[in-house]
């Protein structure tokens, strides 16, 4: 099974195994090489440039190496790939395309609070390289007794949508997507921020037997919750997010993920606590109040075609956190089909 996430959208997607992210071809491999993937010295650089503070560095260095090696393993395969033709999808392969129709229930607990919501998503897959989604979250807020001005919290939040394009090669798999939310629901609870936010995210991985080491990297405006970490908050302001790891499949149903995340923020910072009581909920700041940075492990098992199942934990080096999460997704758009054949 597998759970591709869009972040900006804060929910995931269940998708049948197979259906994995396009691969990327020739040209992209030479670009791969020679483009995104500077020389490692440089990059180490440039952040001791940005993050001068000895403590900074200390806990950027295990998530940056992670960065790293992930990166020019996937130089090594485009290198070596870039002279081979791309073959092209046996007659036999059927692409999917059509309507999809996803539930999800997840959240995350830590010291601040437990936080869940249900994400209601419908979709349509034009052909192999382009979709497009939308759908709407309801979040409860239980945020920790001990924190306080803060109570429980519940309600609708903002609509989501998100266009996906996906490319075939013979190097990486590849696929980029532009995820925006309207902001629809209040402030003052801490589910909104008041303002339009977007996130333009691309995914690149290459399946090596039963591992799969991928990289994430995008572009966006607010602090994106991911499958392990619903955080305590929501953000505005101008950020970058990485993460990279392997997938291991261990059978048909099972895999397990792990991987290291960075948030790395630049300008003027603004976050709304969620379950705040007042209503000037907002806090303002510098990049400092929003950056982060971690590791990740994650397990999913495929239960039936309709149903998978997943669990994580997270650790936050900036904020000396450990996270405990969960999901279950629902793939309605099976539930026809599983019908017919009953």
């Amino acid at each position: 099974m597998r759970w591709v996430l869009n972040e900006t959208s804060q929910r995931r997607i269940v998708c049948p195994r197979g259906q994995r992210p396009e691969l990327l071809g020739e040209r992209f491999s030479n670009l791969l090489g020679h483009v995104l993937l500077p020389d490692p010295s440089h990059l180490v650089n440039l952040f001791k440039q940005r993050f001068k503070g000895q403590n900074e560095m200390r806990l950027l260095r295990p998530v940056l190496g992670v960065f790293l090696i992930i990166a020019w393993c996937f130089v090594f395969v485009a290198s070596s790939a870039a002279q081979v033709t791309s073959p092209g999808l046996p007659k036999s392969v059927v692409e999917p395309k059509g309507f999809t129709w996803t539930e999800t229930f997840e959240g995350s607990g830590n010291t601040d609070g437990f936080i869940t919501d249900i994400n209601s998503t419908v979709g349509y897959i034009f052909n192999a390289h382009f979709s497009v989604d939308f759908g709407i979250p309801y979040s409860f807020v239980q945020p920790s007794t001990s924190k306080t001005g803060t109570t429980f919290a519940n309600g609708i939040g903002n609509p989501y949508t998100g266009l996906t394009f996906s490319q075939k090669g013979s190097a990486v798999n590849y696929s980029t997507s532009l995820n925006g939310s309207i902001p629809v629901s209040t402030t003052t609870k801490g589910l909104s921020t008041g303002r339009v936010t977007f996130d333009w995210n691309h995914h690149f991985d290459h399946e090596f037997d039963f591992v799969t080491p991928f990289l994430n990297l995008g572009v966006a405006n607010s602090v994106p919750d991911t499958r392990y970490f619903h955080r305590p908050y929501i953000s505005l302001g101008s950020l970058a997010h990485f993460e990279a790891g392997p997938e291991f499949d261990i059978g048909d149903k099972l895999s397990v993920t792990a991987s290291g995340y960075y948030i790395l923020p630049w300008g003027p910072q603004k976050i709304y606590e969620r379950g705040k009581k007042k209503s000037d909920a907002a806090t303002t700041g510098g990049p400092s109040l929003t950056r982060d940075g971690g590791v990740n492990f994650g397990v999913d098992y495929e239960l039936s075609p309709m149903v998978a199942l997943s669990a994580g934990y997270s650790y936050s080096a900036y904020y000396v956190l450990n996270t405990f999460s969960f999901g279950i997704g629902f793939n309605l758009t099976s539930m026809p089909k599983a019908r017919r054949r009953g």
